[in-house]
């Protein structure tokens, strides 16, 4: 045997897994090892017992979810669904009552609900055909079959207020008796303007900032019919710093073969800037309901251009033709000129010191030159110079997207929270300091402030900024940090990635069945023979929104 085998004397695979399928699993330690590790919380149901007193169960169903057990069962002759939801997962009561009243044919409809064992219970349709996930679909079923129904679903979710946050192929299931498809699972499902946070390879850029409006579900269906009719998704083949980069806005990358007009209609669905979304008569917003019906129907409409996928340039302001001098370069507009001294800190702020800004400006702008005479005074009344450059930086060009600090130019937050994820898996704290720095000097939620952020987003960094840096493993921290600015919810280990418990879970199941050995080294880089974290580990689980779980594990670790 292994090594890893030795250290631990009491059989280290039924150790871990117990460690392990007690906090993941959120269920009762249990002698048993991994390999029924995506069990119930509860009893299972037994074929033939009666759920809700009338609904007989026939069979589970073998679907993976960490939100719900799915199971057909039977009722004067006719099959429905039961989903049985964990606690943390249900759908709120508002969402339930307010999806009963809809009776849409291309919508899964709620029939009944109750509890089982104080868990929630819906019984819903059932579509025995199965889901569209991976199928690939041809232009001309999508546009008489997929589209049509899909535009309707959403159109009847929307207009009772509900937004679906979870669109893609897994979630729109094939209708036997009607030759159409139906939209199901509305495990994340909320009234609109609620902002509660899904990530996934189907969602829209604004749902990075936990902004979520109708646009977000026509995003995911963009990316849906994407994925339909090239068989896979556009990530796919991505790294994760590049699909980081789709996710904010950049360009899809279209195959040759797609037709024009499906390449158009999914360039506007997934059109990134909101700004003119309230605008009908404004082309430049992202499609919804009216626009895929006329593409529909070949009604002439406004096309986006591909190249507005790409990230937006703010107007840059001219400087009347006389030039900053800096460096070796002129610069002739204000966003240029900010982004070159940001990139140069040090003699950037000298020239603030020698007061040749607020002197250039002075030929050009009041206010900037303002701006300028305020900073100079700051530093000469004591103020941090480096935070008193930054202010003056984007007081200068406030519409400036790209974050900086000391010489660092990040795209965005996203970006930059990309960066410290994929530094901190290189076990490299080279900018450790830097990242100190930028927290303790409150500069991320000051340039989400600058932006115009929502609420939650700034209130969430804000959390961050205020901890005491040295009471906690700064390393976790930033990590949650990095999850928090990309969005992301991407475990990495050995080279593999996991996006959800579930897929963990799976994962871990099949090195068992393996080889024990590597099912050994695998969950040691999990959970320790200390019972100790990886911190990866840990951040991800927080960032899942498992943190109470996370520490009643811990509690209960100290009392065993």
């Amino acid at each position: 045997m292994s090594d890893i085998t030795q250290r631990n004397s009491k059989s280290s695979a039924t150790l871990i897994s117990n460690r392990f399928a007690d906090f993941i699993a959120n269920r009762p330690q249990t002698p048993n090892t991994i390999r029924n590790m995506n069990t119930e919380k509860f009893s299972s149901l037994s074929v033939g017992m009666l759920l809700l007193g009338k609904y007989v169960v026939k069979k589970r169903l073998d679907v993976i979810s960490g939100k719900a057990n799915v199971y057909v069962c039977e009722y004067n002759g006719n099959e429905y669904i039961a989903k049985i939801y964990n606690h943390d997962s249900a759908l709120s009561p508002k969402i339930i009552e307010t999806l009963k009243t809809l009776n849409s044919p291309y919508v899964a409809k709620i029939y009944d609900t109750g509890t089982y064992n104080g868990l929630l219970v819906t019984i819903m349709q059932y579509y025995s055909l199965g889901s569209l996930q991976g199928k690939k679909i041809s232009l001309k079923q999508l546009k008489r079959i997929v589209i049509p129904c899909v535009n309707e679903a959403l159109y009847a979710l929307h207009n009772i207020g509900v937004l679906h946050k979870n669109l893609k192929p897994s979630n729109i299931m094939f209708i036997s008796h009607v030759g159409g498809v139906a939209l199901v699972d509305f495990g994340i499902s909320s009234a609109t303007g609620s902002d509660a946070s899904v990530i996934s390879a189907h969602a829209a850029p604004e749902t990075l900032q936990h902004t979520y409006r109708e646009e977000s579900d026509y995003y995911s269906f963009g990316i849906t019919l994407y994925e339909l009719f090239c068989g896979h998704t556009f990530s796919e083949n991505f790294s994760v710093s590049k699909f980081s980069g789709n996710l904010a806005g950049q360009k899809l990358p279209f195959p040759k073969d797609m037709p024009p007009n499906l390449k158009n209609l999914i360039i506007g669905l997934t059109y990134n800037d909101l700004t003119h979304h309230d605008d009908i008569n404004n082309p430049n917003r992202r499609w919804t309901y009216d626009e895929v019906k006329n593409w529909l129907t070949g009604k002439n409409q406004p096309v986006i251009v591909e190249d507005t996928l790409k990230a937006k340039m703010p107007t840059n302001q001219n400087l009347g033709g006389m030039g900053y001098k800096f460096g070796d370069q002129q610069y002739e507009n204000i966003r240029a000129l900010v982004l070159g001294l940001a990139s140069n800190w040090s003699e950037s702020k000298k020239h603030l010191k020698r007061k040749l800004f607020s002197g250039f400006f002075s030929r050009h702008d009041s206010e900037l030159t303002g701006y300028c005479i305020d900073a100079e005074e700051k530093i000469q009344n004591g103020r941090n110079e480096d935070v008193v450059f930054w202010e003056l930086l984007y007081k200068l060009a406030p519409d400036t997207k790209e974050f900086f600090w000391k010489g660092k130019i990040y795209s965005s937050l996203n970006d930059f929270g990309q960066d410290i994820l994929e530094k901190l898996r290189c076990d490299d704290l080279s900018e450790k300091k830097l990242w100190n720095e930028i927290l303790s000097n409150c500069l991320l939620s000051q340039y989400l402030e600058i932006h115009s952020q929502g609420r939650r987003f700034i209130d969430g960094v804000k959390s961050f900024e205020i901890e005491d840096n040295g009471k906690q493993n700064n390393r976790i921290k930033f990590y949650i940090l990095a999850y928090f600015l990309t969005g992301k919810r991407e475990l990495l280990i050995d080279g593999k990635i996991f996006s959800s418990t579930d897929e963990l879970i799976n994962g871990i199941n099949n090195l068992l069945n393996d080889s024990l050995e590597k099912f050994e080294a695998f969950c040691y880089k999990l959970i320790d023979n200390r019972n100790r974290l990886s911190e990866e580990f840990e951040a991800w689980l927080i960032a899942l929104g498992k943190g109470k779980e996370l520490k009643i594990w811990k509690q209960n670790l100290k009392t065993n």
